[in-house]
C-alpha cells in the first residue's frame, strides 16, 4: 500500500472519532475492496440551555437534559468505488434535575443503512475525490410524544417522551454529495451537502459537513468538523400551536423546525488492527435545539486488511 493510500485509511478512521450520533456522515475515503471496520462508540451529552424560535433572547435556560448513547457503526468495501455503511445504537434521555415530568426514556436509536459510490478517485486522477451517498433510515423503538407509556400504566395525567424523545420516530431517506482531498499526505479536507426526508409531517432537513483532518503522526489523526442543519418546518417550541406550553401538544415535538450549528473535535490513534478515538462536540447555535456539550470515545476494529 502506497503512502497516499495509508493516509486515506487513517483519515477514514478519523472521521469516526467526531460523529456524535448514530446517523452516519458520508465520506469519499472508502474501505478497500473486501475490507471494512466495526466501531463501537459511546457519547455522553448534557444541556442546561436551549434555543427556541427564530427570534428573542436565546439561548434560554430550561430544566436540562442528560443523554447517553452507545452505538455500533460498520463499513464494508465492495469495490474500489462502492461501500456499505450501517449504524444503530441505544440511547437514554432524562431530565437533569430529577423531575418526573418529562419522563426519562430509552430505546433503540434510528437505524441507518447507506451506500456510497465514489465516481472520482484522487489516487487515480490527482484531483479531488467525489462521491454520492444514499441512505435509508429506519425509526427506532423509542417513545416520541403524547402520553406514551403513561397510558399503558393507566395514568393518563402523566406525560411521556416529548422533550426527552430520542428521535423523530419516523423513517426516511437521505441523499448527499461529498468532495474531498488529501494534501501532501498530511492534511485532508472534505465537504458534504445533503438532504434528509422523513415520513409524515417531520420537516425536511438540509445538512452540510465541513471536515479537516491532520495526520500529526504516522498513526495519529486530529480531526475537526463544522456541521450545519437547516429545517424546512415552521413550528416552534412554545405556546400553541407549538408544543411545550404547560406540557401540551407534546406529540408535536417531531414536527418542530430544528436548526443546528455544531463544532466537533476528535483524535484517533491507530494500533495495528484497532483504532482508539476520542471526541468532543458543542452546539453553538440553533432553533428548537438544546445547547448540548458532549464527550465520547470510539473503539474500531479493522478487518480484512
Amino acid at each position: 500500500m502506497n503512502k497516499t493510500r495509508i493516509s486515506i485509511a487513517l483519515v477514514a478512521t478519523g472521521l469516526l472519532a467526531i460523529a456524535p450520533s448514530a446517523l452516519a456522515d458520508g465520506s469519499v475515503w472508502l474501505p478497500a475492496p473486501g475490507t471494512g471496520t466495526m466501531t463501537v462508540s459511546y457519547v455522553s451529552q448534557s444541556a442546561d440551555n436551549m434555543w427556541v424560535g427564530k427570534n428573542g433572547p436565546n439561548p434560554i435556560p430550561f430544566r436540562g437534559l442528560d443523554q447517553s448513547t452507545i452505538s455500533i457503526h460498520g463499513t464494508y468495501g465492495f469495490s474500489d468505488a462502492v461501500s456499505l455503511d450501517v449504524s444503530v445504537g441505544r440511547s437514554e434521555v432524562s431530565p437533569k434535575h430529577g423531575r418526573p415530568i418529562p419522563l426519562s426514556t430509552d430505546g433503540l436509536t434510528d437505524t441507518e443503512v447507506g451506500v456510497t459510490w465514489r465516481f472520482l478517485d484522487e489516487v487515480v486522477t490527482g484531483g479531488p475525490s467525489a462521491a454520492v451517498r444514499f441512505g435509508a433510515i429506519l425509526a427506532g423503538n423509542y417513545d416520541v410524544g403524547g402520553n406514551g407509556p403513561a397510558e399503558v400504566m393507566g395514568d393518563v395525567n402523566r406525560v411521556g417522551a416529548g422533550p426527552t424523545a430520542i428521535g423523530d420516530g419516523a423513517g426516511g431517506i437521505e441523499l448527499s454529495g461529498i468532495i474531498g482531498k488529501v494534501i501532501n499526505n498530511r492534511l485532508a479536507l472534505s465537504a458534504e451537502l445533503g438532504v434528509r426526508n422523513r415520513s409524515g409531517d417531520v420537516p425536511r432537513e438540509t445538512f452540510m459537513n465541513f471536515d479537516a483532518h491532520l495526520i500529526a503522526r504516522d498513526n495519529l489523526v486530529l480531526s475537526a468538523q463544522y456541521h450545519i442543519q437547516a429545517s424546512s418546518g415552521d413550528i416552534d417550541i412554545g405556546p400553541p400551536p407549538g408544543p411545550g406550553a404547560h406540557g401540551m401538544h407534546w406529540d408535536q415535538f417531531p414536527f418542530v423546525a430544528e436548526d443546528i450549528k455544531r463544532i466537533s473535535l476528535g483524535a484517533t490513534l491507530a494500533l495495528n488492527t484497532v483504532d482508539i478515538g476520542v471526541h468532543w462536540f458543542n452546539v453553538l447555535d440553533g432553533r428548537n435545539t438544546a445547547e448540548f456539550k458532549a464527550f465520547g470515545g470510539t473503539l474500531t476494529y479493522n478487518f480484512g486488511q
